[in-house]
């Protein structure tokens, strides 16, 4: 998807680099041009008859070709009155001349820009130099913003990727401490007790990111507090987080220390998961470890994988802090 917007933007940066060089002389020539029109159509057909004017004339497959469209794009750009051939012969054969080029591939690259037929047609009819400037600039913030949408896309993939692949290495039974690198994450507090506010919240959140021009991968997690834990109750969050890699464009976001994390793993739905908390509790007091009072739930494999929910699985991770 990367390469297919770098093909993109080498296609338009080629195609303006040729209607630059050649807009002066065929303005020049399509005057000349119109006025041999409007002299005599008849005299178009006798013309085609002079060798010299004939290597300076293609068909309409030669021209289709040479510019890398089909017939049909032609007709159809002559049928709508945006480009249509220099010469119609008396027998109704269309010429196409060889300084219609660049013309033609102002048209490919506005279209490759975006605009839509009527846009083009309407801009031809009154471009200069300074509406050509307007109009690249605009376009090449839209051709910067698409790219980085792609490059977040293909982190997604890739972080996709590694969380089944993760999947396929983990032993769930284990509890292990893990050096985790600093991350940033957008918070939202909620009332742990609705279901329903915590998964509207996450829906802020997304909302948030994307409006703030943000892009990249983020991990969706809940947040449960130390004080729930003791209590035995884990279906109860604190606050909801998108986790990402970079810091986001938004104002409330918080730090994710790095450090050592004691990580465990739940095999099943949500409402099983207090018994991954209590192993973790067991492996804390066996080998003396103080943590943190957050602890931050992750889904390794869920809904995108499967569909079956017992075969979700969760990751717990909490901070070691002594």
């Amino acid at each position: 998807m990367e390469n297919s917007a770098k093909n993109n933007a080498i296609t338009i940066i080629f195609r303006t680099a040729k209607c630059v060089a050649g807009a002066t002389f065929n303005i020049y020539r399509r005057a000349k041009s119109d006025i041999w029109l409007a002299i005599s159509p008849a005299l178009c057909a006798c013309r085609m008859e002079n060798s010299m004017e004939r290597n300076i004339y293609m068909t309409t497959g030669e021209f289709a070709k040479t510019m890398s469209v089909t017939k049909e794009t032609l007709f159809h750009y002559d049928e709508i009155k945006l480009f249509s051939p220099e010469v119609v012969a008396a027998n109704g054969y269309r010429y196409y001349s060889i300084y219609q080029v660049e013309t033609l591939d102002t048209i490919l690259l506005l279209r490759d820009l975006g605009m839509s037929l009527k846009e083009i047609r309407d801009f031809i009819k009154t471009r200069n130099s300074e509406s050509f400037m307007k109009l690249f600039a605009e376009r090449e913030q839209q051709i910067d913003k698409e790219i980085a949408r792609l490059k977040a896309m293909k982190d997604s993939i890739r972080q996709r990727k590694y969380k089944i692949k993760l999947a396929d290495e983990l032993d769930f039974s284990e509890i292990e401490i893990k050096e985790f690198p600093m991350g940033y994450c957008l918070y939202g507090e909620a009332d742990g007790k609705s279901i329903k506010e915590i998964l509207t919240k996450v829906n802020e959140l997304i909302t948030e990111f994307q409006l703030s021009g943000s892009y990249g991968y983020y991990d969706i997690v809940y947040m449960q507090s130390e004080d729930k834990v003791k209590k035995g109750i884990y279906n109860e969050y604190m606050g909801a987080a998108l986790l990402v890699d970079k810091k986001p464009k938004v104002k409330n976001y918080k730090q994710i220390k790095a450090g050592k994390y004691l990580t465990a793993y739940h095999i099943g739905y949500y409402d099983t998961i207090g018994k991954a908390y209590e192993r973790i509790r067991e492996y804390k007091e066996k080998y003396g470890l103080a943590t943190d009072d957050v602890y931050i739930e992750r889904g390794i494999i869920d809904n995108f994988t499967t569909d079956d929910v017992e075969e979700y699985v969760t990751e717990i991770a909490v901070r070691v802090v002594g």
